[in-house]
């Protein structure tokens, strides 16, 4: 028995017909009787689901034709995409070097809700290599990247996720209290980069600098991951000035 359709929502489905079906039309708005007969759905139904849809801003409705069309909230979208495909295309050379040049893991991770996600990762020539693996979703209050990417969110947006997230213990580093980890951003922000010093694993230490795009947004962080062993204030003097020299490399690359 195939498990096809098991899960699906059926008004979801019904709605993202909507869209995909504006999608393909032609750029003239549609009125939502024409829709309702093109997908074959009742037409209050299609109403309620086009009204819902446009109050989110993902339909915009035309005076001129009483019709619906596309709205901005697919663009909005749709870049956001497009800046992490041109992330990882551009930041891949940089990232090579680094690890090739510190012989450790160099990743690079972007914000994904309350999370932060390394969506690429280069191991150097070390034979102890340590790192979270892509796509892992690492806690904001740990770890370089993550760090720098909380620190660096407009005010507001910080300051939200700052009282809804858990700020769980996972080593006797790790920072539990709000209050110290606000002053732990202030400074990120003005010394423009951030340390792990076994913040989320013990005897893991890692180093991360901000990625800034074409508006001056930080929108990804780029981190190296060294075991204790191959750790000491020299080492992480020359490992703060590599990944921020590779962080400033791409973000020129990106504009």
């Amino acid at each position: 028995m195939s498990n096809k359709g098991k899960y699906t929502i059926k008004v979801l489905d019904v709605t993202l017909d909507v869209i995909e079906h504006l999608a393909a039309s032609s750029q003239e708005p549609q009125r939502h009787a024409e829709i309702a007969h093109q997908l074959g759905i009742h037409r209050n139904r299609a109403f309620r689901i086009i009204k819902t849809l446009e109050e989110r801003g993902y339909l915009e409705a035309s005076p001129e034709t009483q019709g619906w069309q596309l709205g901005l909230k697919f663009l909005q979208i749709g870049e956001r995409v497009r800046e992490r495909l041109d992330l990882r295309h551009v930041a891949e050379p940089i990232l090579i070097e680094l690890a090739k040049n510190t012989g450790d893991v160099a990743q690079i991770l972007v914000l994904h809700g309350h999370s932060a996600v390394c969506i690429d990762s280069y191991r150097g020539n070390h034979r102890l290599q340590v790192a979270a693996p892509i796509g892992q979703p690492l806690p904001l209050h740990i770890g370089a990247s993550p760090k720098i990417l909380l620190a660096c969110l407009p005010e507001q947006e910080r300051e939200r996720i700052l009282q809804s997230i858990e700020l769980t213990r996972f080593t006797p580093n790790t920072i539990t209290d709000r209050d110290e980890l606000r002053r732990c951003l202030d400074e990120i922000r003005a010394q423009g980069y951030a340390v792990d010093e076994e913040d989320f694993e013990v005897g893991v230490y890692a180093v991360g600098a901000p990625v800034r795009d074409h508006c001056g947004r930080v929108v990804a962080g780029i981190t190296v991951t060294t075991p204790e062993s191959r750790y000491s204030p020299q080492r992480r003097q020359e490992l703060i000035e590599m990944v921020t020299d590779a962080a400033s490399r791409v973000s020129a690359r990106l504009g």
